[in-house]
């Protein structure tokens, strides 16, 4: 096998980008390969004098044949070439063509094999790759990433067929996400790629441990490795958005690196405000229609899926189930994957809609979304103008476009009520779209937003299209209201969020006798059809169903309605009920001020019959009171004073989630907080965490009480906190007077890199995204880092960059700085510790062999970047006696043993290994007896350890 490198780029740097990511594969299971194909030059191709032409052979692999060689046999599927009169094969200068299998290269051609008339060719498997350590070094080098193989098990002709029509259909339904507001000129603006729209949010996992913060990450990161994820998030977060992005990214094979266990997989959206029209919730084989996909697949397709490990699940929205019916959801998720264990699953909900730990005991691992921070909602604001001027037909408004684009820019960190409302992807688009619709002037309330919002849906849209009236109807923007805002509650006491169309008709029907100016009931078809094209808020899921564009629209005008209804003690009644929370709010916001005074007084009343034992939900149903007074326009001072006394009882938070409802009270939660004196550590870091989360300069001067205190977590709060803040300001005031031993600073822009020199001292600063490794330098020299670390750095070409300016480091850690090509600067940072993770293996790590003091050493990868047969250590490493304790993260691949480790760690003490694996491999460690402590914390169900002797691993 020969790897061909070219002394020049071969195409051009723009042609190179259209390339579609190399796909490599190998075959699992006796069943064949069909339609696989190889091309090259044979001799049989050629013509005029012995000319090259191509050749594409297409055949079926046959993984029961060649076992004994360990080479694929592939078969032709045509009459074969000639022999040819000098005996040699009409296929000579085939060999080392590739061989694939879809767009999965999985081999190349050796030879021709004999005594089968020139039908069959043999190939050299991909996977035997491992076992030419010089091939594996150099093609890490050079495509960027360990060779990692998928895995690909034949279905049936019929099968394979049908997924391609699949993953072809869930690219094109998914692979579009409805821009709030960009529909005004056209109706098909409403959509835009996915691609371009999707912005990757960050994920907060866990409680941290002893005092550190909770793990936080983007997407990519936060989802590494993990199958199993429970996501939490608001209304408007995020969470179907990023179901679309996995649905897409799966579908078309195309997952960054460290999403890799995902890659390949079938993915398969189940909203469960669909599924629960149904009688009870569905079986794989019904999936696809039960969720309202229009295919029909081969009888027991989806259960061959599930059961080979290839799904991808995505069930989204536990919190659109009734109440009553989650308990039932959990039930059947835990059936499933009882029944298929190596099924991947996301489930999605809002964040009290199902307690915390739900799904732990089936090895979930529980996300919530995070609100953007500043950077995100720049990006948001700058990507929402791009598609607005992308589907603009003037110039003017384009450069309209661009003025709006930064006046909102500068408008937003200096009107703090409205930077408050742009915390998730939904506001901002409401906020570009209204700020456009009102050439530059903006709602100043959440309820004024979302009013402004349905006015410009309900009546601007048409105006701006210059739509008369198609479907031979004028319905006015208050009658239009009227109508949507009863089928909303309807659904809402239904415990729906998608509705049969004949229901909704129904419903509309028994309206219109109250509404004769509107229409007849028997025209009740034309005008539900009317708001389905018109309104700008109904949408069709399936030929059947119907339901609001989002959910915070259905609780608007729920809301609303039940107001109007004078429905005090029902809203009330359900105030402990995650799903009425934002309802409950809105009422108060639509309420006169005699009905918010009773409906308050009727929540103060519920919350004060709680027993004592129910003190959590005493206090959501207080502290909901206490948040919806930010809606309450006018309301007598008593009640406002009992709400507020109720509030204060709860103050100060005893942990994160109290931290978390306290802050939904708004800004007037700012005035009742206290300063550190008297406080427990735990109620400290709560405190500092409700005031982050409110924001504002008056969150800022209660975060300056907090900036000398001498706790841990107290300080690790404040630290995280630097997004949420004016970069400068927040710098001076709390960085530059924090203790920062034990914290970790988190530089996230240029701007903060900027502002790290106000920080005297930092033992341990982290990095994020592509900054100036000069200025990165520079600054850990400032502030006098121990232990640096850098996420996704792209510009980090050699780590001479640090030792050139006479750094001096305990530890570093490498996370996705995969350009990286020269390590020699390392020994001269005097590194007590090392880690590198999706990080490019190479050569360049013979750098690392003069080191002297490095003592841990951390590594991630699959054992294809190794020799063969030994632990993922690649080949380029090497000898390190120095290192004693070693931890290494593996995707197993293949079977494998401890190898040549002892030559590379000859003192070693400590070695851990976090195992796992879709398929069944062993890892042999019986050979390391000569380890004292060799620790295995997590090992993937496919995984079988041989330990060594009498050694008890945990």
């Amino acid at each position: 096998m020969a790897l061909l490198l070219a002394e020049e780029d071969l195409v051009t740097a723009d042609a190179a980008e259209s390339f579609q990511a190399s796909l490599f594969a190998r075959i699992d299971g006796p069943t064949p390969l069909l339609n696989c194909y190889a091309l090259g030059f044979p001799q049989v191709a050629r013509f005029d004098g012995q000319k090259l032409d191509t050749e594409q052979f297409v055949g079926t692999i046959k993984p029961g044949s060649g076992r004994m060689r360990d080479e694929y046999v592939v078969e032709g599927g045509g009459t074969p070439p000639a022999a040819r009169e000098d005996r040699e094969s009409p296929w000579a200068g085939m060999s080392g063509a590739p061989l694939f299998s879809g767009r999965h290269l999985i081999g190349v051609v050796t030879k021709d094999l004999s005594g089968w008339q020139h039908s069959r060719l043999t190939a050299l498997p991909l996977e035997r790759l491992p076992e030419l350590p010089d091939f594996v070094g150099i093609c890490s080098s050079y495509l960027g990433n360990p060779l990692s193989l998928a895995t690909l098990r034949q279905t049936p002709d019929l099968s394979a067929s049908f997924e391609d029509r699949y993953r072809a259909y869930v690219i094109e339904t998914f692979g579009e996400l409805s821009i709030f507001g960009l529909d005004f000129s056209r109706s098909e603006h409403a959509q835009w790629p996915l691609d371009s729209a999707y912005l990757s949010l960050e994920l907060v996992h866990g409680e941290g441990g002893e005092g550190a913060p909770p793990e936080r990450g983007r997407v990519v990161s936060a989802l590494r490795d993990r199958q199993r994820v429970l996501l939490r998030g608001a209304a408007g977060s995020g969470k179907t958005t990023l179901v679309q992005w996995l649905a897409v990214n799966a579908a078309r094979d195309s997952f960054p690196a460290q999403l890799a266990h995902l890659g390949g997989r079938i993915p398969v959206v189940l909203p469960l405000r669909t599924l629960v029209r149904g009688a009870a919730l569905p079986t794989p084989g019904d999936f696809l229609s039960a969720a309202g996909h229009p295919l029909n697949p081969p009888a027991g397709w989806m259960e061959a899926v599930l059961t080979e490990g290839r799904g991808l699940l995505l069930v989204d929205g536990v919190d659109e189930m009734p109440e009553a019916g989650r308990a039932r959801t959990k039930e059947w998720l835990v059936k499933l994957l009882a029944a298929y264990p190596h099924t991947a699953v996301v489930v999605t909900t809002r964040p009290t809609a199902v307690d915390d730990k739900w799904l732990s005991r089936k090895e979930f691992t529980e996300f919530q979304l995070l609100p953007m921070n500043r950077r995100d909602v720049t990006a948001f604001v700058h990507r929402w103008h791009t598609a607005a001027r992308s589907i603009t037909r003037r110039d003017s408004e384009r450069s309209e476009l661009n003025v709006y684009e930064q006046q909102l820019l500068s408008t937003l960190p200096r009107k703090q009520d409205l930077a408050r409302l742009a915390t998730n992807p939904l506001m901002c688009a409401m906020i570009c779209a209204l700020h456009r619709d009102r050439r530059g002037f903006l709602p100043d309330s959440r309820m004024k937003l979302y009013g402004a919002a349905l006015t410009m849906l309900l009546v601007r849209r048409d105006h701006e299209r210059a739509i008369g009236a198609p479907e031979g109807l004028m319905v006015a923007e208050e009658e239009q209201q009227k109508i949507l805002q009863e089928i909303a509650y309807w659904m809402i006491r239904n415990e729906i969020a998608e509705a049969e169309q004949d229901d909704v008709i129904g419903l509309i029907a028994r309206l219109l006798p109250a509404m004769p100016q509107v229409a007849t009931p028997e025209d009740a078809p034309q005008i539900f059809r009317f708001l389905l094209h018109r309104s700008g808020l109904l949408r069709a899921p399936t030929a059947r169903t119907v339901d609001f564009i989002h959910r915070t629209f259905l609780d608007y005008l729920g809301a609303r309605a039940a107001v109007e209804a004078q429905d005090i003690n029902m809203i009330a009644s359900h105030a402990h009920e995650a799903q009425w929370e934002d309802i409950v709010r809105m009422a108060v916001g639509h309420a006169r001020d005699s009905e918010r005074a009773a409906l308050l007084t009727k929540l103060m009343a519920l919350g004060d019959a709680v027993s004592e034992t129910s003190h959590n939900i005493m206090a959501r149903i207080h502290l909901l009171a206490a948040a919806s007074l930010e809606h309450a326009t006018s309301l007598d001072p008593v009640v406002r004073t009992e709400v507020e006394r109720r509030a204060a009882a709860l103050i100060p938070p005893k942990n994160e989630e109290e931290a978390n409802r306290l802050a939904d009270a708004g800004p007037l939660v700012l005035d009742l907080l206290p300063g550190p004196e008297g406080l427990s550590d735990v109620e400290a870091a709560a405190v500092v965490r409700t005031a982050q989360l409110i924001g504002g300069d008056h969150a800022l001067q209660v975060l300056r009480g907090y900036a000398d205190h001498p706790d841990l977590g107290v300080r690790a709060e404040l630290a995280s906190a630097w997004d949420l803040f004016h970069t400068t300001t927040y710098a001076e005031l709390i960085l530059a007077r924090m203790k920062t031993a034990g914290v970790t600073i988190s530089v996230n822009s240029a701007e903060q890199l900027a502002a790290l020199y106000l920080v005297e001292y930092a033992a341990d600063v982290t990095f994020h995204g592509d900054l100036s490794p000069e200025q990165i330098a520079s600054a850990v020299r400032a502030v006098r880092a121990e232990r640096v670390t850098v996420f996704s750095n792209g510009r980090l070409k050699s780590l001479r960059v640090f030792s050139e300016m006479g750094i001096s480091l305990t530890g570093l850690s490498l996370v996705s700085c995969r350009e990286i090509n020269d390590y020699s600067g390392v020994p001269d940072l005097g590194l007590e510790e090392l880690s590198l993770l999706d990080w490019r293996s190479s050569d360049a790590l013979f750098g690392l062999g003069t080191v002297t003091n490095l003592r841990t050493l951390t590594l991630d990868g699959t054992n294809d970047a190794s020799e063969p047969g030994m632990l993922a250590v690649p080949a380029s490493v090497p000898a390190l006696p120095s290192v004693v304790q070693l931890s290494l993260v593996l995707w197993v691949e293949r079977d494998i043993d401890a190898g040549r480790l002892r030559e590379i760690f000859p003192n070693l003490r400590l070695l851990v290994l976090n195992l796992k694996s879709d398929r069944l491999f062993t890892v042999d460690l019986s050979a390391l007896t000569w380890v004292p402590d060799v620790v295995v914390p997590t090992i993937g169900e496919s995984v079988r350890l041989v330990p060594p002797p009498e050694e008890d691993l945990s």
